[in-house]
């Protein structure tokens, strides 16, 4: 963790670094496997960052919340179904939604990774704790619904075709 107490003013932020590889462990239900390389408490709220790695053909749901996502595609590409439009980038391109737009994304034939990018921190919660119930052996789609309310992402349902 990066935050240790400063006196009257509360808690304060350190400089960390994390190597490649390193990270918490996180997941998104449908297949992503992530690394949480900043969360909300050690970035003082403001951005939460997950490092995703996914298998060909991985998709989210449609979902919507509050805060913005900025995506940063590292290896691949990724379409990204926004508000009833298709948006499509590639590797070294970025794709940006701000929060209370219904959105979605999937990845191409090759799979991909892609760093993630929440605005303000504080949701990317979310992965690690879709971690753990997979870890558990818990996984229900009453039980990710439940959590993303927790996190306020309300999910939708499958992405529509092309």
């Amino acid at each position: 963790m990066a935050v240790e107490e400063n006196g009257a003013t509360g808690p304060a932020l350190r400089p960390y670094v994390l190597a490649p590889g390193e990270g918490a462990m996180a997941a998104a239900p449908d297949g992503s496997v992530m690394r949480l390389k900043a969360s909300g408490e050690s970035t003082g709220g403001g951005l939460g960052m997950v490092e995703g790695m996914d298998p060909p053909g991985f998709a989210t749901p449609l979902h919507v919340h509050g805060f913005a996502e900025l995506w940063y595609i590292l290896d691949g590409r990724y379409d990204f179904y926004v508000a009833g439009e298709w948006l499509s980038a590639e590797a070294g391109g970025v794709a940006f939604v701000p929060g209370g737009l219904v959105h979605g994304l999937r990845a191409g034939p090759e799979g991909g990774r892609k760093l993630t990018m929440m605005l303000p921190g504080g949701p990317e919660g979310f992965f690690r704790d879709v971690h753990s119930i997979i870890e558990a052996d818990a996984v229900t789609p009453e039980k990710i619904r439940e959590l993303g309310a927790e996190y306020g992402i309300k999910l939708i349902g499958p992405l529509p075709e092309d």
